[in-house]
Formats: C-alpha cells, sequence, structure tokens
C-alpha cells in the first residue's frame, strides 16, 4: 500500500465515485486551501499499481488553549475493505497534525468512523451532543431554501469554555468567505441544508430569542436545529426550540504528551453547528 498526499482532483473524483455526489471545486478551496488556522491534510491510499483505495482529510481550527486538528472527510473504495486503510490514513494524518504543531483531533463522528477511532485508534468520547429543534410545518416536505436576507461582517465574540475562537478572521473565513450560503438575524447565522431528511433552517451561531425566532423564520423548511450550550436553554425554549432524540458523537485524541486533557463535560464545551463541516 502507497500512501502519499492527494489533490483536490483526485479527492473529489473519488467522492463522486464512491458517493454519487462531492463537495463542489469552490467549497474545497474555501473549506481547505483558505482556512486561516492552517493548511489542508490529505492524504490518500494506493495499491501498488495505483488503484485507488481511499482519501482522508483534516482541517485545523483554533481553540482557546491552542490548535486542534478536526477529521473532516473520508472515503474508502470496496477494494480497501478489510485492509486497514482507513487506520492507516488516519494516523497518517493525526502525525501530520502533530508536527504541525496541533495538540488535539477532534471529530464529530458517524457510526462508521466512531467505532474505529475510538475502539482501535485511542480516540476517546468526549461529548454527547444533543440536537435541539423548532417545528415550522405540520408536514415534512423535506425541501425548501432559505429566505431573502444577507450576511454582512459577523461580529468576534467571546465565548465560555472550550470552543473554537471567533475572531475576525476565522468569522470571515467560515462565513463571508464560504461558497455557501448564510444570512444573519442579529448576532444568529443561519443556513438551509437537508438534515436527516428534513429541510432546516440550521442555526450555525447563536444570539438572543429575539435573534434566533428570526433565525427560524429565516428559512421556508421543515424546522429549524441548534446545539443548545450550558445557559443558552431558557433563550432556545423562549424561542420555540425543544430537545429531540438526536445527538451527535463528539470524540477526541491528544496528539502530544504535552497536551491538556480533554474535558469529558458537555457543560465545558461551548459548540454550535457552525462547527461542523457539512452546514
Amino acid at each position: 500500500m502507497i500512501v502519499e498526499p492527494a489533490g483536490r482532483d483526485e479527492f473529489l473524483e473519488l467522492m463522486r465515485e464512491t458517493y454519487g455526489s462531492a463537495m463542489s471545486e469552490a467549497e474545497f478551496d474555501w473549506w481547505f486551501d483558505r482556512n486561516p488556522a492552517g493548511p489542508r491534510i490529505l492524504n490518500a491510499a494506493r495499491d501498488d499499481d495505483g488503484t485507488p483505495l481511499g482519501v482522508l482529510a483534516m482541517s485545523f481550527a483554533r481553540l482557546q488553549n491552542g490548535l486542534a486538528a478536526f477529521a473532516v472527510h473520508a472515503v474508502t473504495t470496496p477494494a480497501a475493505r478489510g485492509r486497514g486503510v482507513f487506520s492507516t490514513l488516519e494516523l497518517r494524518n493525526e502525525e501530520e497534525a502533530a508536527a504541525a504543531g496541533a495538540a488535539w483531533a477532534l471529530g464529530f463522528t458517524n457510526p462508521m468512523a466512531g467505532p474505529i477511532l475510538v475502539g482501535k485508534l485511542g480516540w476517546e468520547d468526549v461529548a454527547s451532543l444533543r440536537v435541539w429543534a423548532r417545528p415550522k410545518r405540520l408536514r415534512r416536505r423535506g425541501e425548501g431554501a432559505l429566505r431573502n436576507g444577507s450576511l454582512s461582517s459577523v461580529a468576534a465574540r467571546d465565548l465560555p469554555g472550550h470552543h473554537i475562537v471567533r475572531d475576525d478572521a476565522y468569522l470571515h473565513w467560515r462565513y463571508n468567505d464560504s461558497p455557501r450560503r448564510y444570512t444573519q438575524a442579529g448576532d444568529a447565522v443561519v443556513t438551509h441544508a437537508v438534515w436527516h431528511g428534513f429541510s432546516s433552517a440550521v442555526v450555525c451561531e447563536s444570539g438572543s430569542s429575539s435573534d434566533l425566532r428570526r433565525a427560524a423564520a429565516a428559512a421556508d423548511a421543515d424546522l429549524a436545529v441548534a446545539l443548545v450550550n450550558e445557559g443558552e436553554e431558557r433563550k432556545y425554549l423562549a424561542a420555540g426550540f425543544v430537545p429531540t432524540p438526536r445527538s451527535i458523537r463528539f470524540i477526541g485524541k491528544r496528539l502530544r504528551d504535552d497536551a491538556p486533557p480533554l474535558p469529558h463535560d458537555r457543560s465545558a464545551w461551548t459548540l454550535t453547528l457552525g462547527d461542523v463541516d457539512f452546514f
């Protein structure tokens, strides 16, 4: 098995061949090449004859106490099954992330990757992130879009606990520079996406209860969804949000011996749906 850096076109082609779709070239360039926290990590595995086996990616984010690398996109082909391709690529990515200064690897994982990362590669469960929702339609239609709206300069903000730093450089890159469409409702930032089959107004950055009501109304959607942090429950309830059975598995791993341990307490983290790579 040969492991070496992958290019954009190779990665996107493999995503399309395996899953039937992939992010656009513009989205790739934005997410991986213009990230102010650091350069992309993107490695591919191939057979000796050049047959592609898989590609795994990481992207950097600056936390309040140091640099982290998020495991974001992964694709493996049927030819990789049972050969340890995912594990080999993940460990290579972690080595490169540590060499670039990252203290931790973090991820919002899924049922396919989670058991490998936690069960075999030394990752640990950090927190279960409950998703809250506000119903907007009596019946699910699964289609919709953002209504007319605008996105100006998203104001930098200080957040409590462990979090991705919201400085001007990060916020401009994350929202203003993105090929994805976002709109503002006061301090809140919202986008539209299909989430588990529901057309959703996705709250990427929080605000007041009034902002949250406006954010929910900013998209023609089945419902609005958000992550709710310690101390935010009252304003989300006032805006019509309630906890759902759905949660996101948040996992992590120390990449260096001198890295502080990751807190395993949901209340120690301030996280939003804008922190994940798929909204």
